[in-house]
């Protein structure tokens, strides 16, 4: 039975990837951490129902009913205790997810992403023998505006912003640390996530409960929108989860991944595909409104050495989409309508 240790297991990315552990893999027990306490229905970010913030509510299939699964609240820093609660459990892979989120004051990016990772990995060391794989969720952003596309993971670092500068420092100090003390650490840049229950400072999110809004006649027909010619790499987080499971697998310690689906989208697409998923072609005007310039307009993963593990991506983008906008016509509007005092279905 391999077992897995999951820092930030109540995340967007950490739910995904818990779930399709236990679904894909009979017998692996998971071991989760994470800031705030066990809640078994909801994220812990809030989504909107027109102007109305709701809890973010697990997706179908999302909540993870297991005796193969146990969460923990416990804060990444807790070195002394992540290290008896290891020492126990004695995991085969650490996939390390606690994160900052990228508006956080830059103290707290410091705190998290660099110190968190330097704790979690003094932590593991003292149980490194059955550590098989850490893998370090890092992200797309450590390469700032490319030189050229699609970038593959020997491209040049200049992030242009403190989060991606925060996380790059994290993988800098892993690296030094799996010198030191011998550990099997894996870089893994994640590039835009996309999927139902994402916080909607993510543009697919922040679209899709816009049109729900607008289905149920909440908000007038109207979408207000800035640049739309930015692109960026978008990745269902379904296939982000496969993608850590291949790493776990067939990852080569002391390398570093792209986690991306390789294709270059821009946000016009992204708009149209939402508006045709919500059938509200032609029946939404889109108002253009000044919005600062983009400080890295063009963005695209190469993930040839993700794909030479076996890995292919399983959702294109517009089936994501459509699944992001069956989420809020479902999911979050029964979650809305629901009276605060009733307790969600089992």
């Amino acid at each position: 039975m391999k077992r897995y240790f999951v820092t930030g297991a109540q995340g967007f990315v950490g739910r995904y990837l818990i779930s399709s552990i236990l679904q894909s893999q009979k017998g692996a027990g998971v071991l989760g951490i994470g800031r705030s306490s066990c809640q078994n229905h909801s994220f812990t970010h809030c989504v909107q129902w027109a102007c109305k913030p709701v809890p973010a509510p697990l997706p179908p299939g999302l909540t993870i009913k297991s005796r193969r699964y146990e969460y923990v609240p416990v804060n990444v820093h807790r070195r002394d205790l992540i290290a008896e609660m290891l020492a126990d459990f004695q995991p085969n892979v650490v996939v390390h997810l606690a994160s900052g989120l990228r508006d956080d004051p830059t103290s707290s990016l410091l705190t998290t992403n660099v110190e968190g990772t330097i704790d979690l990995l003094e932590a593991v060391s003292g149980i490194k023998k059955s550590i098989e794989k850490i893998i370090l969720g890092s992200t797309g952003g450590v390469y700032g505006v490319p030189e050229k596309l699609p970038i593959d993971e020997q491209a040049a670092c200049n992030p242009n912003d403190f989060y991606s500068a925060t996380k790059l420092a994290a993988e800098h100090a892993s690296r030094i640390m799996a010198r030191q003390c011998g550990l099997p650490v894996i870089c893994a840049r994640l590039f835009n996530l996309a999927g139902p229950g994402q916080d909607e400072r993510h543009i697919c999110g922040r679209f899709s409960s816009q049109a729900a809004a607008i289905l149920e006649d909440l908000i007038p027909p109207v979408l207000e929108v800035e640049s739309l010619d930015t692109t960026r790499d978008f990745i269902d987080v379904r296939d982000a989860a496969s993608a850590l499971i291949t790493l776990c697998e067939r990852g080569v310690p002391s390398s570093v991944y792209n986690i991306g689906s390789g294709n270059e989208t821009s946000m016009q697409t992204i708009l149209d595909i939402t508006l045709q998923a919500a059938d509200l072609r032609n029946r939404v005007t889109v108002r253009h409104k000044a919005g600062r310039i983009a400080d890295i307009p063009r963005h695209a993963a190469s993930i040839e050495a993700l794909r030479s593990l076996g890995f292919e991506c399983r959702y294109p983008l517009d089936k994501t989409i459509r699944d992001v906008v069956d989420y809020y016509r479902t999911c979050v509007r029964r979650r809305a309508l629901r009276p605060m005092n009733m307790a969600p279905a089992p």
